[in-house]
């Protein structure tokens, strides 16, 4: 069984209330990031961070009842604590290609995994680099814990209850577009997330083994114009690059006329036509279509990227690959590689590759000295 994420997506009547228990959460997020975002928290663990967020009581005066802050609390610090890991993992490597000294490489790591990297200078160096201090702007969502809610079936609809202290208002009812067939939320944590007039509600479940994997082995490398190419000869979702480079374009060219569009609201609002200006930043300089074009094209790479993945793994029960998020060596890239090919999506080809495979039973191995660019890997010996 295969641990993943499910979403219900559900109306209320109590969206106001959900959108002040998110704004005492957000104030939450942004406190425990800039104190414990960087230095704040070397030398502690998760329960250390919360023990001391207990004892100071920092945020007991906030409107927002008491499990839903600490829930949201100990979200945060995880958060974190998965920042500075992900760092340490980058510093690891640094230090692989730094020294060929096993007994100086034991060292270094010895400093980073029991977190004393302040003691050395060049893990220091190395940490300020890739631990930069984090910030939150995280103000649209909180954390419910498993006991203070129930769900029914109520005219055909899953209807979720979240139950909060009394002096904070009434219980909310959320409706979901679900029947609650295949449901279960029982000990289960939610993520609530409001956007606009919509809530979505995420809950984790386990998912069964899918179907058996293939038999060989091949080795896989990410394209640009395709998601994968393998050592058969075979690229795997060839409309990767083309909705990758449409939505780029269009960012850029959306993105150049806002410039226009906010130096003629800041030249009206220097001339005193601050009305004006008001409509212009109202009307034409929102966010909500641009996040739900981002939304779309996020979803049409990421099954594009998982039906790769299957019909690589239908052939394969050993999948050997570079580490997809790393640049495309032994190619020059051209003026716009960085525009196009974004961080979230080469993150969505390793994590759609490390789930299938994971799921379906076969094995993935991160290779070293496999051949760079959108062409072929060698397969796996």
């Amino acid at each position: 069984m295969t641990p993943v994420t499910r979403t219900l997506y559900a109306t209320s009547s109590c969206v106001p209330a959900l959108r002040a228990v998110c704004r005492a959460t957000a104030f939450v997020r942004a406190d425990l990031w800039r104190r414990y975002g960087a230095l704040g928290n070397v030398g502690k663990s998760a329960a250390d961070i919360r023990k001391e967020v207990t004892a100071g009581g920092w945020y007991a005066s906030l409107a927002v009842d008491g499990t839903i802050r600490a829930e949201t609390t100990k979200d945060a610090v995880n958060d974190i604590l998965t920042y500075k890991a992900a760092a340490c993992a980058k510093v690891r490597q640094a230090i692989a290609k730094r020294t060929c000294d096993e007994a100086e490489r034991k060292r270094l790591y010895t400093l980073l995994k029991s977190d004393k990297w302040l003691e050395d200078k060049y893990l220091h160096r190395m940490m300020r680099k890739y631990f930069r201090h984090g910030v939150s702007s995280c103000d649209n969502q909180f954390i419910v814990r498993s006991d203070k809610h129930e769900s029914r079936v109520r005219d055909g609809h899953l209807v979720i209850t979240i139950h909060i202290a009394r002096q904070y208002g009434p219980p909310i009812e959320l409706t979901t577009n679900s029947n609650g067939k295949n449901v279960d939320l029982t000990g289960c944590n939610l993520r609530v997330i409001v956007k606009g007039d919509a809530v979505e509600i995420h809950y984790a479940t386990a998912k069964a083994h899918g179907r058996p994997c293939g038999s060989g082995e091949i080795g896989v490398d990410k394209g640009y114009t395709e998601a994968f190419a393998d050592s058969d000869g075979e690229h795997h979702g060839q409309t990767f690059g083309a909705v990758l480079s449409a939505f780029s374009d269009q960012v850029s060219r959306t993105g150049k006329a806002r410039n226009r569009l906010h130096a003629l609201e800041k030249a009206h609002r220097k001339a005193g036509r601050v009305a004006k200006a008001e409509r212009i930043r109202k009307c034409n300089l929102g966010r909500v279509k641009l996040q739900a074009r981002r939304d779309r094209t996020k979803q049409r790479l990421r099954t594009s990227a998982y039906q790769s993945a299957h019909t690589i793994v239908d052939k394969a029960a050993v999948v050997g690959s570079e580490d997809l998020t790393s640049p495309i060596k032994g190619r020059g890239q051209w003026r716009h590689y960085n525009r196009r090919m974004s961080a979230w999506a080469k993150g969505v080809l390793a994590q759609a590759l490390d789930e299938v495979c994971t799921q379906r039973g076969a094995t993935h191995a991160l290779l070293r000295g496999v051949c760079g660019g959108a062409g072929l890997a060698p397969a796996v010996a």
